[in-house]
């Protein structure tokens, strides 16, 4: 299994398997904390017939201290159908919706682990409102 696209984005679609992403970035701003967050996540896997069968995914945020805000551990069961015989390899997209909080400004990562392995790690930057300097 390769996971070959992970960006945090405005929005996502998948149109005859093809992932379109609209607004990919990594910093978000802030006016006041704790501050709330709703964007979404693109992904877009690899498999082989080698990944046939269950697994268990989950996203979680991290801060920079590698502390897990206060939130539940969404694992879930991702079935991945590759029997044998099967074409060499299957794509899969995954546009996944995140909202949550914030405590502080800061670096933050959402951790993308598959089968208890974190395959990547997403960077998210939060500043707030007075670290950012108004255009010339």
């Amino acid at each position: 299994m390769e996971l070959l696209v992970a960006t945090l984005c405005d929005s996502a679609l998948e149109n005859q398997g093809k992932l379109n992403v609209n607004g990919a970035f990594d910093a978000i701003v802030a006016q006041s904390f704790p501050a709330r967050f709703s964007f979404s996540l693109a992904l877009r896997f690899c498999f082989t017939a080698a990944d046939h069968g269950s697994h268990k995914f989950s996203i979680l945020l991290v801060d920079d201290s590698e502390t897990a805000p206060a939130q539940a551990k969404d694992e879930s069961d991702m079935q991945v159908n590759m029997p044998d015989g099967a074409a060499a390899f299957s794509t899969q997209n995954l546009i996944t919706p995140l909202q949550g909080t914030v405590a502080k400004a800061g670096v933050y990562h959402f951790d993308i682990r598959f089968d208890g392995r974190v395959l990547v790690r997403v960077p998210l930057r939060v500043l707030h409102q007075n670290e950012v300097s108004p255009p010339a």
